[in-house]
């Protein structure tokens, strides 16, 4: 301090250096008040705010409350144009010390998978919860919202941004045929397995088979077997789908060979796997041929005898195939879009969400690829999955049995009764997955 200013300092009044005190004062002060502020219920954040498109980005919700949990915590997760944002494992609790008061805390993850490049924003959404007073105190019910918090998208060199892309370091693909590609029937059914796993995917975001075959061909896709497994800090993705083949025609019938395409991140490069084209030679379902005489007057009585006989003979060597074009026709009569249909307007009755998943994954395999569906019924679909696969496995169960499936069967119904436009999806729907080359 100066000479000058030491003399102004002891010419100041009294109630001047008394403000210029308590001002210190409430300097010092005011951090030790703030840090004792209790803290925000809700709290979003994300450790590692970039990934590449269809990598797994998490990222953490935490609740506070200042006493014990009581029931599920559950979320009102956002939509995100071509987004999927999918819930990891269980909670961790923990706790707080602010102050004097102890705060008890929980940590959900959540794993975010985007196919647009750039600035992505994930919404404010609502978070509900309940807890005590303490340990033993009446339960209260909270209403918060997180705030907004924006993420970088990657997008890797020679893109195709109408491909969706899957983000890994490796997809080891497998197959099984039953029985394997050679020589075959007119009328016989073969099954086909594919499995793919791979490491910090999700089993949903992996791709489905495609159903194109040449004519001849009849395809059938079942509801596909996802899992995903957690186990110290590992993360495994897995996807099982069984694919049926009748053959309706005969000759040399070839499907294609079927590539699936990845981006590893950590040398920037494409893999792939290629599933090799299958060949079945189909022999034709033979002809019967009735024998004739001359004489008329015992033609008739040869004629009867001849049929009865074929009759009786392809009933014996023929069961196989007669029993096929039985099937052939009880599908020309009751075809399987119709079957589905049936199927998902019950499990809406019923509010039995597996069932309703896998009647819808069923009437949407009967489907041509370009079909057009209302934004409502997407919004239904979504829902349905969200409660499928959007939930703890601690509460899957009460989840499941909470849907209901009135929103989905009005939008469904809706659906199959409006006249057809020749429409095609619109264009904020995801393009099909993986090419076939």
């Amino acid at each position: 301090m100066t000479l000058h200013s030491q003399h102004a300092f002891r010419a100041a009044p009294l109630h001047v250096l008394l403000i210029t005190l308590a001002w210190a004062l409430a300097l010092e002060v005011a951090p030790a008040i703030a840090a004792d502020e209790p803290p925000k219920p809700v709290t979003i954040e994300v450790p590692t705010p970039k990934a590449w498109v269809g990598q797994r980005l998490p990222f953490y919700v935490k609740v506070r409350a200042p006493g014990s949990f009581v029931g599920a915590t559950s979320f009102s997760l956002p939509q995100i144009p071509r987004t999927v944002i999918l819930q990891v494992g269980t909670p961790v609790v923990s706790s707080e010390d602010v102050g004097d008061d102890s705060w008890f805390v929980q940590t959900h993850e959540f794993a975010l998978y985007s196919q647009t490049s750039g600035t992505v924003k994930i919404p404010a959404f609502e978070v509900r919860y309940a807890n005590r007073d303490g340990f033993t105190g009446p339960a209260t019910d909270h209403k918060q919202r997180t705030s907004d918090v924006t993420v970088e998208i990657q997008q890797p060199p020679d893109y195709d941004p109408n491909v969706f892309l899957v983000t890994a370091d490796k997809i080891n693909v497998q197959e099984t045929w039953d029985p394997p590609p050679g020589e075959a029937k007119q009328g016989d059914v073969i099954h086909r397995t594919i499995t793919q796993k791979a490491d910090q995917v999700s089993g949903m975001v992996l791709a489905p088979p495609p159903t194109n075959a040449p004519d001849g061909i009849q395809v059938y896709v079942k509801s596909p077997q996802v899992t995903d497994k957690t186990e110290r800090g590992e993360f495994l993705g897995e996807r099982i789908d069984t694919v049926t083949y009748q053959f309706k025609g005969s000759g040399t019938l070839t499907l294609p060979a079927i590539r699936y395409v990845w981006w590893k991140p950590d040398d920037e490069s494409y893999g792939s796997h290629t599933l090799p084209e299958a060949t079945f030679d189909v022999a034709a379902a033979p002809q019967p041929q009735l024998a004739t005489v001359e004489d008329p007057n015992w033609q008739p009585l040869v004629w009867t005898i001849s049929t009865f006989g074929v009759l009786a003979i392809l009933v014996a060597t023929q069961f196989n195939r007669i029993a096929s074009w039985l099937r052939s026709l009880k599908l020309r009569l009751n075809p399987p879009d119709r079957v589905a249909a049936r199927k998902l307007v019950r499990a809406c009755h019923a509010n039995d969400a597996r069932a309703a998943e896998t009647a819808w994954n069923q009437w949407l395999n009967t489907q041509p690829e370009n079909v057009r569906l209302s934004n409502d019924l997407r919004s239904s679909v979504l829902d349905l999955h969200r409660q499928l696969y959007g939930q703890t496995s601690a509460t899957t169960s009460s989840a499941i049995s909470a849907w209901g499936g009135k929103a989905l069967n009005e939008t469904f119904k809706q659906h199959i009764h409006r006249p057809p436009s020749g429409d095609v999806i619109a264009d904020e729907s995801l393009p099909p997955l993986n090419p076939i080359t």
